[in-house]
């Protein structure tokens, strides 16, 4: 029976929605399905996505859809025909084209390949015949075919001799979900997919998402490919799940506590487990205890949580995602291992609805056309978000999201994964011990707070750190968990006008918690005068440590000085700039984090504090090694902010490059075990290695007056071992 079915707006898309539940499948492969498809096609124009409601939700669009649309307009010009003007003399030849036209309401595809066919027949015979009112049928029947084949591009589409269901199956994929979802996943990859590798995402309860990378060789770039598991629940369990959504819209709560965004998961857990039951028992199925907590934790994460998103947010090799706007025409975007990948996963605009609506109540910050910009950070799952709408866009809401490494980075994981060679981690790691002031500059996913995070184990354990964020990025937890005397300061984002501590006040109020390492999550608004000016009288505290947006040195000073309006002067108080970039080796698609430059701000040459003389390279990214090597300056000694720390441990520059020299040496060593033994990457082995040189260089110190860097060494390669053969 026909399908009932409605048109509506998504964005500037006009949407037929057919309600499939009372008139049979919502299967292309159904040849009801597909009457009932070619039906609604035929009587509604420019339609731009065609969804069937059903328990498995089908949405086509794009070239599915415009191969649907052209077999709708194929059957409709084929109806349009009128078969009379083949007379009586011509019966035959107009029962054979009302067969097809028959068979082309639910299968066109079948009836071009049968007119095709007419068509080859009748080129292969002679028309000339003694007959003239047979020759006469076949010239209308040839002249008809003719005229249907010139008004179609079907003969680009289907060629070959495959039967129809191939072309149903393959050339017509639609975007599937539960009905209880509104994320679509298209279920399979396309068919110029090449596989990559697979892996597992671990979740809550042992469940696992399997993930599947593809690469696309029909054009550069790569797939990352998921269907949870929950799209794959028996038609029954989705019924019920559809069951309890519906009781859901008309339950009223007993009290007001499932507003409070840390009560709101628990409280729809508890509700989908009472009404799930229920559903369940009235409709005589058993659902085992393991079945039940299963589902109501689906329901709770579609309704509370984050959907979809939460799977992708456990996945530790992604970086960013994307969800642009409008939604009905961008897959989600992934930064995987600093690889880009299109997906397989379309939000629809319930998605973008629900998910703004979730973020307005955890942020507790209004996000709407008068606040069309939200900055965030999702703490539970160590991310952050930032949001726009209209009038900012005029094409809906979109999201970006990035994710933070559920471990600190180190310095022997960046050495691992190429990010920056030993002597380069030597180097910062001497740097930040000498209490070098440091700026850490690159553009947006350049790897600038992840080296920052890095650089934090490399200070002393006896030192107090300060952080100041506006959306906490920096591991603070994770290194409080480790023993670091780590406080953090949050600060109002630059994106909100009112609420919160604005970022001056904030610093100011750090530079009276007494003597403490400061570091800034990023260097960029009037608080970064106050910031340079206690830099250049000596009221920062011991170390600074800081980011900034700026692809070489010279970015940096004009941003600083021209755009913020820091004087020369005080910027004079900065020691040291490093510069992080993703690079394509070699000129390939594959993006790389490097730290490419590593520089000093040059104290004696000061002069008119021109940006290009002020700053001396120490170290630089050689591009034919893919590696950053050390410069002359360096490598003969000649670096002044290596004197200045010489002079104040009262050691010569002969034995500050010998202490560089080790560092580095002992952290390539810590990589090169870490590629068998995992854990000696991260930051808690980290943090031992480090306090182990420090302990051991003191006792050295004590018994020498210098250290004896050969004795350390000697002594603390014997304590890495042992270390190491602990961890299995």
């Amino acid at each position: 029976m026909p399908c009932n079915y409605t048109t509506v707006k998504e964005g500037s898309l006009k949407v037929a929605v057919a309600d499939c539940r009372g008139c049979g499948a919502s299967s292309i492969l159904d040849a009801d399905c597909r009457r009932n498809i070619f039906e609604m096609l035929g009587n509604e124009a420019n339609v731009g996505r065609l969804v069937l409601n059903h328990s498995l939700v089908k949405v086509f669009d794009g070239s599915s859809l415009s191969f649907l649309q052209e077999l709708a307009d194929f059957v409709r010009e084929l109806k349009r025909y009128d078969l009379e003007k083949f007379g009586v003399k011509c019966r035959s030849y107009a029962e054979k084209m009302e067969e097809i036209r028959q068979i082309s309401s639910s299968d066109p595809v079948k009836a071009f390949q049968m007119l095709r066919s007419e068509m080859k027949s009748l080129r292969r015979k002679n028309f000339v015949s003694a007959d003239r009112d047979e020759e006469e049928c076949r010239r209308k029947y040839a002249s008809f075919i003719s005229e249907i084949f010139e008004k179609s591009s079907l003969s680009i589409r289907i060629v070959g001799s495959k039967d129809s269901e191939f072309y149903y199956r393959e050339k017509m994929q639609p975007y599937v979900r539960p009905m209880f979802f509104d994320t679509y996943i298209k279920m399979v990859p396309p068919p110029d997919a090449v596989f990559i590798k697979k892996y597992e995402v671990r979740r809550e309860g042992g469940r696992s998402l399997k993930v599947s990378l593809y690469s696309l060789s029909s054009r550069p770039e790569k797939l990352y490919f998921i269907i949870p598991p929950e799209y794959n629940l028996p038609l029954e369990e989705l019924e019920i799940l559809q069951s309890v959504k519906e009781k859901l819209v008309h339950h009223r709560p007993e009290t007001s506590s499932f507003m409070e965004p840390e009560n709101a998961r628990e409280y729809f857990l508890r509700f989908a487990r009472e009404k799930i039951g229920n559903v369940a028992n009235r409709m005589g199925i058993e659902l085992s205890r393991e079945k039940l907590e299963s589902l109501s934790d689906i329901f709770a994460k579609y309704t509370a949580g984050l959907g979809i998103l939460e799977d992708l947010l456990l996945d530790e090799g992604i970086q960013d995602i994307y969800i642009n706007a409008p939604v009905v025409n961008n897959p989600l975007h992934i930064i995987l291992n600093g690889e880009e990948y299109t997906s397989n996963i379309y939000f629809s605009e319930g998605d973008v609805e629900a998910l703004s609506s979730r973020l307005r109540s955890l942020s507790g910050r209004p996000f709407s056309e008068g606040s069309p910009i939200l900055d965030m950070g999702l703490d539970i799952y160590g991310a952050r978000i930032a949001a726009i709408s209209p009038p900012l866009t005029s094409k809906g809401v979109a999201f970006a999201i990035r994710r933070h490494s559920a471990m600190p980075w180190t310095l022997p994981k960046f050495i691992h994964y190429r990010m920056l060679s030993p002597m380069a981690a030597g180097l910062l790691s001497f740097l930040v011990d000498g209490q070098a002031s440091i700026l850490i500059g690159g553009s947006r996913g350049s790897g600038k707070t992840s080296l920052l995070s890095a650089l934090l184990l490399e200070i002393p354990q006896r030192y107090r750190i300060l952080t100041i964020e506006d959306t906490p990025e920096l591991p603070v937890g994770q290194l409080q968990r480790l023993g670091y005397k780590i406080q953090s300061l949050i600060t109002r984002p630059v994106t909100a006008v009112e609420g919160g501590v604005d970022p001056e006040t904030a610093l100011r109020t750090a530079l009276r918690l007494g003597e403490s390492v400061l570091v800034i999550g990023e260097v960029r608004g009037g608080e970064t005068k106050v910031l340079f000016e206690a830099m250049r009288v000596g009221a920062a505290g011991n170390l600074i440590l800081g980011t900034i947006h700026g692809a070489t040195t010279g970015d940096i000073f004009e941003r600083i000085v021209h755009d913020i309006g820091v004087a020369p002067t005080s910027f004079k108080a900065t020691d040291a700039v490093v510069i992080a970039a993703p690079i394509r080796i070699g000129g390939g698609m594959e993006k790389k984090r490097r730290v490419i430059q590593i520089s000093e701000v040059t104290k004696s040459r000061w002069g008119e504090a021109d940006a290009e003389k002020i700053f001396s390279d120490m170290m630089v990214y050689n591009p034919a090694k893919d590696e950053i090597e050390a410069t002359d300056l360096l490598d003969m000694g000649q670096s002044e902010v290596v004197g200045k720390i010489a002079r104040e441990w009262g050691i010569n520059i002969e034995k500050a490059l010998e202490n560089i020299a080790l560092r580095a040496r002992i952290r390539k060593k810590i990589a090169e075990l870490g590629r068998v033994k995992n854990e000696l990457l991260e930051a808690q082995s980290v943090r031992d290695c480090n306090n182990a040189f420090w302990v051991i260089t003191e006792e050295s110190r004590r018994e020498h007056g210098i250290p004896d860097y050969e004795e350390v060494e000697r002594k603390w390669m014997e304590w890495f071992m042992r270390y190491a053969g602990k961890i299995r």
